[in-house]
C-alpha cells in the first residue's frame, strides 16, 4: 500500500519537527476535548445537584444520589487536572521537538544540502565547458 501523504524521510530532524508538530497539534484538540467533556459533565449534573444540597432534610436515597453526584464531581476534576497536565507535558515535549528538529534543519543540514548544490552546479559547468571543447 502506497501512502498518498509524501512524508519527509530522507532527514531525520524533519521528522522530529514534523512529529513534534503533529504532538502539538494533538495534545492542543485532546485539551480541548477533555475541558469539554469535564465542563459537560458539571452542567449536566449541577441543577440536580445544587437541588439536593440545598435539602437538610434528605431521604436515604437522596442522600446516597447526592454522596454518587459529589463523588463523580470531584473524580472529574481530578481526571482533568491529570489529564490537562499530562497533554501539557505531551505539547511541551511536541515544541521542543519542532524548536530542535527545524533548528537543527535549517542551521546544520540545510546549509550543506545547499553548498552540495552549489558544487554540483559548478562542476556540471565545468563538464560542459569541457565537452564544448
Amino acid at each position: 500500500m502506497e501512502s498518498r501523504v509524501p512524508l519527509p524521510t530522507d532527514n531525520i530532524y524533519k521528522f522530529y519537527a514534523l512529529f513534534g508538530l503533529l504532538l502539538l497539534i494533538f495534545s492542543i484538540s485532546s485539551l480541548v476535548y477533555v475541558n469539554h467533556s469535564t465542563n459537560t459533565l458539571a452542567f449536566d449534573i449541577a441543577v440536580e445537584y445544587t437541588t439536593l444540597a440545598a435539602d437538610p432534610a434528605r431521604s436515604v436515597s437522596e442522600e446516597a444520589r447526592f454522596q454518587v453526584l459529589d463523588n463523580k464531581l470531584k473524580i472529574a476534576k481530578k481526571n482533568k487536572t491529570i489529564f490537562l497536565s499530562s497533554l501539557g507535558f505531551f505539547a511541551g515535549v511536541g515544541l521542543l521537538m519542532i524548536w530542535y528538529g527545524f533548528r537543527t534543519w535549517h542551521l546544520v543540514v540545510q546549509p550543506l544540502q545547499d553548498e552540495l548544490l552549489k558544487l554540483n552546479i559548478e562542476k556540471l559547468k565545468q563538464d560542459l565547458g569541457k565537452g564544448n571543447k
